[in-house]
């Protein structure tokens, strides 16, 4: 699943007024209706109709609507995709790229520049692949007037996206696995466009959800230009598929960013895109495509803070860091070091290890950065196990002998470890590209953060598994290693040892760590092979994700993104009007206070709001986990609560002018379910009227009274033992004003993702994961 950009690849492009040739007219005959398949042109009366009347209609993750649009997908002809692509790189003219070179795209205009502007692209192993034009300032300065005064003229267009869409995935599917197998050397798209396929239908339908609820008044979804920041390794299912297309579709303008390289095939399906809107006949002025140099895109989203919406990007932590810095509406997905943790040294288990580090050469999001083994392992076993690497020349002899994992050695596209790493001193393997350290202790890198290595198969292998017989060593052993995984945030953590153990250790690192893709395997019984770290079908509600560390994750996101979700509902917000009208009514049973807490508050919108999240808490909990939909291997997933680790809790800050209302959202969400031992709430020692009406709910709180200074000294000191600390901002004039919806709210405080047996129809996993303490449900 998703794959991500380096820090050298944020977006680089942006135009200003020019006028140019048209985007060129490609050849691309139109399909005749009935070549559409139902579910592709679907809309929100169809879908709608299909939900039982008088139920919940809900988007928002886990509930049980989100839940219903797993069903019914289609069957990806995974044979005809792969033989287009075979066609199509058959037939590529290499010259075709650097005769037709990127540009931005206004208004459906190619603004063409002074040849002094036509640099050389290069693809993801920095060799050169085509020609760019970096647009002039006045360029720059036409697209900046562009988005900041752009009103798009739709609300609804899924008609004509879904036709479109149709056409790439049926008609140009050979056009984007090739292009992105040629530009960022993918040798497994096919998997992509598979897993689009079907992972599309499920978004399409979230999307029918929400504007279900626009349509009734209920939320409003912001219709600003959004930026598109591509990702180099899955950009036709994340930003093809489900940013731009599904913004467009309910009207969203999109503005495409170009990036310092591995830039052509983004561009071109940007290209195309335009050409099948014309074919549509929709306005051109809602995709625009921006290709300038670094410092042009930092200059235009700057300037268009105010005047459009959400950037979405997939990127490392370091460049989320910045680029919120300067652009706080930032949705951001942000990899980190994914672990694999084994009991035994296995042939099967090397062969995980071996195959999750170096799939599309450590180029896929969850691909394995960290593995932890038994202390018996030493470096000449770890030089051995990569013996297997496999050196590929060719990402095209790669996707036609449908291989994932071949390494292009000594590639130049990115940097291996130096002698002088921040990380410590690795070892080359003597005849592979592949780098690794042995050490008994986790990683623990000067600057926090475990370099990614981007592209190069690097490992770090702490032998500190626990095979003791002491259960208070082990445990010590499991919880350290947890508060590793907590404090780094790896997207995946695959756990392997025999079957008769595996699921007790299993269950530990679930309930103590905040991981949005845990995978279950065995080193022992030939039906439940080892687990991989790169695992994830968000197709059959395998939910993924790339959230940030939960402490600091405002940092870098606005809001952790979920796989699969409406992303137009990142940018949606209550309707005031529609809160206040609100009846109050609660759909299930909860805890006497509630009703107490509720006629406290002074705000009637935020009452309303509190009824909402109440109630999909209550929907999501209702079943919780639920069943995933996958047939070779046996998921659960759903909302959790926060890491179970003795004194390990989210702090919330309320401040001296922090109301009731601006706390209620928050203090429901905990003290409403089974993670209320997991808060603590540090009130200002000035704010009396709450000290004074806390207590009054009947809970056991866990209250702490005192000033800023004293918080601020106290989170210094004992930092490490909290999992979350969020400071609750003071409402504007006594007024709160931005109500997101349920799904975004819950994820800023709760985790939520999936565990799984790497065993097909493997009840025992479910009824033994199931009974977890870990899955969040109402007290």
């Amino acid at each position: 699943m998703a794959q991500r950009a380096i820090a050298s690849s944020l977006p680089s492009i942006l135009p200003r007024g020019a006028t140019a040739p048209s985007v060129s007219s490609r050849a691309s005959s139109t399909l005749p209706s009935k070549m559409f398949p139902n579910h592709i042109v679907d809309n929100a009366e169809s879908f709608g109709n299909r939900v039982k009347k008088g139920s919940v209609r809900k988007f928002n993750f886990a509930s049980s609507q989100y839940a219903s649009c797993f069903k019914d997908l289609p069957k990806p002809d995974v044979a005809k995709l792969r033989k287009d692509a075979v066609e199509y790189l058959d037939s590529f003219d290499g010259k075709s790229w650097y005769d037709d070179p990127i540009c931005s795209i206004l208004n459906g205009e190619k603004l063409l520049a002074p040849p002094s502007n036509l640099w050389i692209t290069k693809n993801s192993l920095s060799q050169p692949n085509g020609h760019q034009y970096y647009s002039t300032p006045t360029q720059v300065q036409s697209i900046l007037t562009h988005i900041q005064t752009y009103k798009s003229p739709y609300k609804d267009i899924r008609p004509q996206i879904r036709r479109i869409e149709q056409k790439f995935l049926h008609e140009y599917d050979g056009f984007l696995i090739g292009n992105q197998c040629l530009d960022f050397g993918k040798q497994d798209g096919v998997t992509e466009i598979e897993e689009s396929i079907m992972a599309n239908s499920v978004e399409r339908k979230l999307n029918d959800l929400l504007l279900d609820e626009e349509i009734a008044g209920k939320v409003v979804v912001n219709r600003q230009p959004i930026f598109v920041s591509c990702v180099s390794n899955f950009t036709n299912f994340l930003d093809l598929f489900r940013k731009t297309l599904r913004s467009l579709e309910l009207g969203i303008p999109c503005v495409v960013l170009g990036r310092s390289h591995t830039v052509q095939h983004s561009y071109r399906w940007t290209e195309l895109l335009v050409d099948l809107m014309k074919e549509e006949e929709l306005d051109l002025g809602m995709v625009t495509y921006l290709s300038a140099q670094l410092e042009d895109i930092k200059y235009v989203t700057s300037e268009s803070v105010n005047e459009a919406g959400m950037l979405y990007t997939t990127c490392s932590r370091q460049l989320a860091k910045d680029i919120k810095s300067t652009y706080p509406k930032t949705i951001a997905s942000t990899g980190g070091p994914n672990t694999l943790f084994t009991t035994e040294w296995t042939k099967q288990v090397q062969d995980a290890i071996r195959m999750s580090a170096s799939i599309e050469c450590a180029g896929q999001c969850t691909a394995l950065r960290h593995a932890v083994v038994p202390e018996t392992v030493k470096p000449e076993d770890v030089e051995a196990m990569f013996n297997d690497v496999t050196h590929v020349t060719s990402s095209v002899e790669a996707l036609r002998q449908s291989a994932f994992d071949g390494v292009f050695a000594q590639h130049g596209g990115t940097s291996p470890p130096s002698s002088k790493s921040s990380d410590g001193a690795y070892i080359k393997h003597s005849t592979k590209d592949a780098y690794y350290k042995v050490s008994s202790s986790l990683p623990a890198p000067e600057n926090g953060e475990l370099e990614e290595y981007w592209r190069k198969v690097v490992v770090d292998v702490t032998t500190s598994a626990p095979n003791t017989p002491s259960h208070s060593e082990k445990k010590a052993k499991l919880q350290e290693l947890a508060k590793w995984l907590i404090r780094h945030q790896p997207i995946s953590l695959a756990v392997n040892a025999p079957r008769s153990q595996v699921f007790d250790l299993g269950r530990d690192l679930f309930e103590t760590t905040s991981l949005v893709v845990t995978t279950i395997g065995s080193t022992d019984k030939d039906d439940a092979p080892p687990a991989l770290s790169c695992q994830a079908r968000p197709q059959e509600a395998e939910c993924f994700g790339e959230f940030p560390p939960r402490k600091t994750m405002g940092v870098f996101t606005e809001y952790p993104m979920i796989i699969p979700s409406s992303n137009p509902s990142y940018d949606t917000h209550y309707q005031r009007s529609y809160l206040e009208s609100h009846t109050g009514e609660v759909n299930g049973k909860v805890l006497p206070f509630v009703k107490d807490l509720l006629m406290d508050i002074s705000d009637a919108a935020v009452r309303g709001y509190c009824v909402e999240i109440l109630n999909y808490l209550i929907d999501a909990t209702k079943e919780n986990p639920k069943r995933g939909f996958g047939s070779d291997r046996t998921a659960i997933w759903g909302l959790q609560r926060p890491p179970m680790l003795e004194e390990y809790r989210s702090l919330i800050r309320v401040g001296a002018g922090v109301t009731l209302d601006d706390i209620a959202p928050i203090f429901l969400l905990f003290n409403a379910t089974n993670a209320s031992s997991q808060v603590e709430f540090s009130v200002d020692a000035s704010n009396e009227e709450l000290i004074d009406i806390l207590p009054k709910y009947g809970l056991v709180l866990k209250l702490k009274i005192e000033d800023e200074d004293s918080f601020d000294q106290r989170v210094d000191h004992d930092g490490d033992n909290y999992y979350n600390v969020v400071k609750v901002p003071q409402s504007s004039d006594g007024e709160v004003t931005k109500f997101p919806m349920p799904g975004q709210f819950v994820s800023l405080y709760l985790p939520m993702g999936h565990i799984k047996s790497t065993m097909k129809n493997d009840e025992e996993f479910v009824k033994y994961f199931g009974k977890s303490e870990k899955w969040l449900k109402m007290a």
